[in-house]
């Protein structure tokens, strides 16, 4: 990719005015129904914004958002069971509000991260609770987000090359945290820093992906200590190794799999293509083929988003959706936004574009169309014009 096609695709990551509105409705909601549930023994004291979202660096088009629960315990019981009643009636605030969880399943935990994630029509929301002092101390999580704001003061094109890295390694369903990956960037913008462009940033990322895989230890600069305040020093010796900022004796890497690894080598392959900018079809075909049928959900009643590009590797699939009409139709304007994209920023120049679907032109359709997805359908149609595509319609599967 151009220089000028990377701050295109910056400024076509970026979260528009209707999509906050609903990221900051879903975050009053949230507000609302814990200020209105009974917590004995303990006190909310804030709901903030945290992940992503606190950090600037969130994609547009999302389908979650990052919460944290600041919480403050009566200390009458063992931390363990208090972390336990917490989760527990933040949980049951959730099944009480009638209009929100439909079903169990739409809760999860992960005891690890100390997080509830709540699921409300597809929109996911994941609540990170959190305590003033102690385990689970939300100090870490504000110290990251504090990295990620120096590291933007440094560098003044990280957030967005942050952005970029993570809508491919999105794309492409390639699972390493969004963490891990600022972790990467600021060692590879420390290490291998030229030139304040795009290509550079992600040339020196790629060097940085290179250097774990060679078992290099990977962290910030003693500068990124300094103002933070944290002692760097770390008695970790590991095979591969990326440190947190918050807490240099935290392997953020401790146990990888030769799955894991796999990870990292996928998303050097697909940044490296970028920069090469030698992505390209293995057809000679005028017109691209972009299926964007949803494809089922193992052993559910749910499928998931999806689109393929006919002739080339670029695929992906992601989120549930119930199996009725406006939900599938939700899916399918997924995965055209996601496909068409993936055609512009992979250099997959055709201007003539194929949309293969079991339904008819989905951005005609007039009636039974949800506010959020005629929002979808200005955002595709306003794609399309500003891109010079030339679409049409064909059924299939």
């Amino acid at each position: 990719m151009t220089e000028k096609e990377f701050r295109r695709l910056v400024t076509d990551l970026e979260i528009q005015s209707d999509e906050r509105q609903k990221l900051n409705d879903y975050m009053d909601l949230v507000n609302n129904i814990l200020t209105q549930a009974h917590f004995n023994h303990c006190q909310i004291i804030e709901l903030k914004k945290a992940g992503s979202w606190a950090k600037g660096t969130m994609l547009n088009d999302t389908d979650e958002i990052d919460l944290m629960v600041v919480i403050k315990l009566s200390g009458t019981k063992p931390f363990v069971l208090e972390n336990e009643a917490v989760l527990n009636a933040i949980t049951n605030a959730f099944i009480y509000n009638l209009d929100t969880v439909q079903k169990l399943s739409d809760i999860t935990r992960n005891q690890v991260r100390n997080c509830i994630t709540v699921k409300m029509n597809n929109f996911k929301v994941n609540l990170y609770v959190r305590y003033e002092e102690g385990e689970y101390s939300l100090k870490n999580d504000e110290l990251q987000i504090q990295f990620t704001e120096i590291a933007n003061r440094d560098y003044t094109y990280f957030r967005n090359a942050l952005k970029i890295i993570k809508y491919y390694k999105v794309s492409q369903n390639i699972n390493i945290s969004g963490y891990i990956l600022e972790i990467l960037l600021y060692y590879s913008l420390n290490e291998y820093f030229k030139d304040n462009r795009y290509e550079d940033y992600l040339s020196g990322f790629i060097k940085a992906i290179d250097d774990f895989l060679k078992g290099k230890k990977i962290e910030v600069s003693s500068d990124i200590y300094e103002k933070l305040n944290i002692n760097p020093e770390t008695k970790i010796k590991k095979n591969y190794m990326i440190l947190d900022v918050a807490n240099p004796n935290n392997n953020l890497t401790d146990n990888m799999s030769e799955v894991a690894l796999g990870e990292y080598r996928k998303l050097k392959k697909v940044l490296s293509k970028l920069v090469d900018t030698k992505a390209v079809l293995t057809t000679s075909n005028a017109i691209v083929k972009l299926n964007i049928n949803p494809t089922p959900i193992k052993d559910s009643d749910e499928y998931a988003w999806s689109y393929r590009i006919e002739n080339s590797d670029f695929t992906s699939n992601g989120g549930s959706y119930q199996n009725n009409p406006e939900q599938l139709l939700t899916a399918m304007y997924k995965g055209l936004y996601k496909g068409l994209r993936a055609i512009v920023d992979n250099n997959l120049n055709r201007k003539n574009v194929e949309i293969v679907c079991n339904k008819s032109n989905i951005l005609k359709i007039n009636e039974n169309v949800s506010d959020e997805n005629k929002s979808r359908i200005k955002n595709i149609e306003t794609y399309i014009d500003n891109n010079g595509i030339v679409i049409k319609f064909t059924s299939g599967n």
